[in-house]
């Protein structure tokens, strides 16, 4: 079975597939996790983040967690998709390609 990955490249810029978890010790990058949706396999970030999900706080925390961590501005990170789900997808209007290819060496490394 034919597994989508965390990353697809839109005219609009880069959408990842996340999977969120408030609440933890710290916020970072965990792995990746895949979950079946009917016949599909989808691919996700794994993201763990310090803030609670109470009024949006982790949805904030996420866009600046992955400002920081793709190195853009915010402005170019939008929520497409599961505001007040752990599977979340976000867009990123700058990147494309290459920064695709810098997370999954990020979370593929020893």
């Amino acid at each position: 079975m034919q597994v989508e990955p965390f990353a697809a490249l839109r005219p609009e810029g880069l959408l990842l597939r996340l999977y969120v978890q408030p609440g933890a010790t710290r916020s970072a990058l965990v792995g990746l996790r895949i979950e079946q949706n009917g016949d599909r396999s989808i691919e996700r970030l794994k993201i763990s983040l310090q803030a609670r999900a109470v009024e949006g706080a982790a949805n904030q925390a996420l866009i600046s967690f992955l400002a920081e961590l793709c190195q853009c501005p915010k402005s170019s990170i939008s929520l497409s998709s599961g505001q007040t789900s752990r599977s979340k997808s976000v867009l990123i209007g700058l990147g494309g390609e290459p920064l695709a290819a810098k997370l999954r060496a990020m979370v593929t490394k020893d």
